[in-house]
């Protein structure tokens, strides 16, 4: 009975340091792709300015590579290493009157309109870029996107109202405007 419980120990250990291993090698995996120069490539950056006299929620969308389908845009912190990738799932508060900037990874989506939220509920749109396809992708072609007050903006697609939340959508670009 003692040799058996030896084995199981001896077992036990080598299972324990090969899941040691196995947890260092992620790390430095993840640890070495946070600085891969690489990464850095295709991160482009673009302001947000808010002329409202109210705080808003926004959501950067665009349209994915070789899908099409419509999404929000993949951000980052920064643009130097190591860039640390954020939640876009969620949209941005920006304060009224106040400028935000942008990071986001281009190339596997087109940069194509910013959704804005209101206190209300009500979700609009600012058209951003045209230029791309689903099969090239390009940053954005302007530095600094002037968000007028929201009495001049359209509603929302509704086929776009759930990009606001998060999520991707297919979207033919013909467009019913959310009441």
């Amino acid at each position: 009975m003692g040799q058996r419980k030896r084995v199981v120990v001896k077992a036990a250990l080598w299972g324990s340091l090969s899941v040691g291993i196995l947890a260092l090698a992620v790390a430095l995996l993840v640890l070495a792709n946070a600085f891969n120069p690489m990464q850095l490539a295709f991160l482009e950056s673009f302001d947000v300015v808010n002329q409202n006299c109210q705080d808003i929620d926004i959501m950067p969308i665009g349209m994915m590579a070789f899908t099409g389908k419509y999404g929000p845009l993949p951000r980052y912190k920064h643009w130097y290493p190591p860039a640390v990738a954020l939640d876009s799932t969620k949209p941005i508060s920006v304060a009224a009157g106040s400028r935000i900037r942008i990071t986001y990874d281009c190339d596997d989506v087109n940069f194509r309109h910013i959704l804005v939220g209101s206190g209300d509920g009500a979700i609009y749109i600012v058209d951003t870029d045209s230029k791309g396809t689903k099969h090239a992708c390009y940053g954005p072609q302007k530095k600094v996107y002037l968000l007028p007050p929201l009495e001049h903006l359209q509603h929302a697609p509704i086929e776009l109202v759930p990009c606001f939340h998060g999520h991707e959508v297919a979207y033919s670009g013909a467009i019913e405007y959310a009441k």
